[in-house]
This record gives structure tokens, sequence and C-alpha cells, in this order.
């Protein structure tokens, strides 16, 4: 009896550290295999970031992307093992792990094997801008030069040198007769002529639905921001063909586009038109232009800010602009903000251009008839223009 105490002593007190030991092994491996390492290079705008770590781990990870954004659900708790000097900020709880990303104007995600691997390409925006807006459009991912609302801006006064009529000038003209002439002073240019412009007819129109595929845009409860701004440019596109008018869409589908093929694909159209449809969290409209150069700017900032290709078109596109924001407070009683900024979407495009934000706030509901309303209030502003 004694002995078999004894035996059962001895294995009791070897027993406990073999657990122990067992314990930690497993935790270690446990370790190993969940460890994911994160490196990046960078290369003038176009910046490379690789997550790589084990196939299944890699294979089963689910990768959500914004221009503010990118997070990776793994199928597991995973440790990042990223460089120090890492770019961006990063946020990390069990299995879920997210980049905050900024300047970003292009992302593009895919997965290689051999060794397994998550690549993020990103495209950074330039820094041209003097001042940061205060409320950036984080879809689009810039720092624009922005300047004060254009609604806000005085009216242009008449000058007091120009001639009061005179009481001639009042006088009706009698009938076979026409109307004299107000002479030319010297070195005064020919007055324009009040007539409208028949040039001033938008015929044809590009409609840019925001986001697509992996890049869903802003995400409030079941409305999607990719799916209600392709709804809402089917729906524009349907009522502005009845009028006559030819539209292209830069996606028909849920399908992902970069900048650069939005643009290629506008300009090569050379619409009288370019319209991008976004939304917005907050509970106003705003309608976007491309920025103009300052006086005295820096020429490479001037590249930058406003290409030579929508520079001539600048004036057109905020008259544009100006026309839709009446339309807007008309039907929809609100604020409407015009702002100008120097957005690649907008700068880089060889016709008039305009982005417009519609909001998704907690109490806009999007259904049939909010639809409607929108596009019956879009459909006035363009036809309105001509």
């Amino acid at each position: 009896m004694e002995h078999i105490w004894r035996m059962y002593s001895t294995m009791k007190k070897w027993l406990l550290p073999l657990v122990f030991l067992c314990l930690f092994s497993s935790a270690l491996a446990a370790a190993k295999m969940t460890e994911v390492s994160l490196r990046y290079g960078r290369q003038e705008n176009t910046i490379r970031i690789v997550l790589e770590g084990q196939d299944e781990l890699i294979r089963n990870a689910n990768t959500i992307t914004s221009l503010s954004s990118v997070r990776i659900d793994f199928p597991e708790a995973v440790e990042i093992k990223k460089q120090k000097d890492f770019l961006f900020e990063t946020v990390q709880k069990d299995r879920f792990f997210v980049i905050n990303l900024r300047d970003v104007v292009d992302i593009k995600t895919y997965k290689l094997s051999s060794p397994p691997r998550i690549v993020i390409d990103l495209k950074s925006a330039p820094k041209p801008v003097k001042e940061p807006l205060k409320e950036p459009l984080k879809e689009l991912g810039v720092k624009p030069n922005i300047k004060a609302p254009l609604e806000t801006q005085p009216p242009a006064q008449k000058s007091q040198k120009d001639p009061l009529p005179t009481d001639a000038a009042k006088a009706p003209v009698p009938a076979g007769q026409t109307a004299p002439q107000k002479p030319q002073q010297p070195g005064q240019t020919p007055a324009a002529s009040s007539a409208p412009e028949k040039t001033r007819r938008l015929k044809l129109l590009v409609i840019d639905p925001g986001h697509g595929g992996y890049d869903q845009g802003i995400v409030l409860q079941d409305t999607r921001e990719k799916d209600l701004s392709l709804a809402l440019a089917k729906d524009l596109n349907t009522v502005l063909a009845k009028k006559g008018l030819t539209v292209f869409l830069t996606r028909k589908t849920d399908q992902p586009l970069s900048l650069q093929e939005r643009t290629n694909f506008a300009s090569s159209k050379k619409p009288d038109l370019f319209i991008s449809l976004h939304a917005s969290k907050e509970d106003r409209w705003n309608i976007y232009t491309a920025t103009a150069d300052e006086p005295g700017t820096d020429t490479a900032v001037k590249m930058y800010s406003s290409t030579s290709k929508q520079g001539k078109y600048l004036e057109k596109s905020r008259a544009i602009a100006k026309v839709l924001a009446t339309a807007i407070r008309k039907e929809f009683r609100g604020t409407v903000a015009l702002r100008e900024l120097a957005l690649p979407l907008l700068t880089s495009l060889d016709a008039p251009a305009v982005i417009i934000e519609y909001p998704l706030a907690g109490n806009s509901s999007y259904d049939q008839k909010m639809r409607e309303r929108v596009i019956k209030t879009l459909l006035s502003g363009v036809t309105a223009y001509e």
C-alpha cells in the first residue's frame, strides 16, 4: 500500500508540469500559425502593402475596402508583425485588422500564392493644396483646396461708369424701323447679344455611379452607396433618354472602376456634361466643381490643381452647378453647398464636370417615391441649363 502511494505521489509530482508544458507548446504552435507579416513599398504616387501568412489563413480572409480604410477579417485571431515605419495608422482586435488610409484616390486588392499573401495597391493623391478641407470628402480620399461656398459670394456690383439709358433709348421704335444702335466708345468691345446661345444645349452626358464592386462607399443600415448611386444613375439615364439626350454610364453593374478608367471612358465620349453621383453622411446636398488656379500659384501646383483640359470648362461647370443647386433647393427646401475641389476625378476630365452628393442621413429613406423626386430634380436642373 505504501508502495502504491509513493508511485501516486511521484506521478502527481510530474503530471502537473507535464500538462503545463503541453499547453504551452500548443499555445506556442498556435501563435506561429496565426502570425501575419506586413510590409510595404513605395514608388512615386504608388504604394504596395503586402500581408503574408499561412495559406488557409490568407485564403479565407475577407477584405473590405474603401478610399478611407482597408478592413481584413481573418478566420481566426492573428498577430500582425508590421514595419516600424509603416505609413498608415492601424487598428487590430482579435481577427480584425484595419488600415486607416489618407490621401488615397484609387485602391485594388488581390490574393497571391507561393507564398500566400494579400496585396493592396494604393494610388496616393498629389499634395499641392494649401489648406485641408474641414469636412473632407472621405469617399474620394483627398485633401482639397477649398474656397468658400459659391452661394455665399456677393454678386458683382454694376460699375458706376456704365452710362445710364437716355430718353431716346427708352422711346418706342416705330413699326418698320430698327432701333438706333448705341455708338461704340473707343477701345470698347461690342456688347454681347442677349439672345440665348444655341451652343448651350446639353446633348450628350456621361453619368458616373460612384464606387462599385468591393468599394461599397457609405453603408447605412441596409443601404449601400454603391447600389443606390447605380439605381439613381439608371433612372436618370431613362428619363434623359426620353428627352432625346444621349447618355452613357461609366458602369451598368456592380463592378469596381478606378478613377483612371472613369476619366478615360468619360473623356472618350466627349460629353457636354459629366455627373458623378455620390452619397453624403451630412443632411445636406453638396455639389463639387474643379478649383481654379489662384493668382501667383506655383507652376507645379497648377499642374495638379487644374489641368489644361478642365481649365477651359470651369465657368461652364460652375454655371451648371448653380442651376442644379437651384433646382435642388426648390424641391427639397434644404441647404446646398457649392464647393471647389482639386479632385483628380474633376480636373482630369476633358468636359464640364460636377460631383453631386445626395444626403444619406438617418432620416432619409430612398424608397421609390424619394428616388423619383431626386430624378425629377436632377432632370429639372439639367434641362434648365438649356
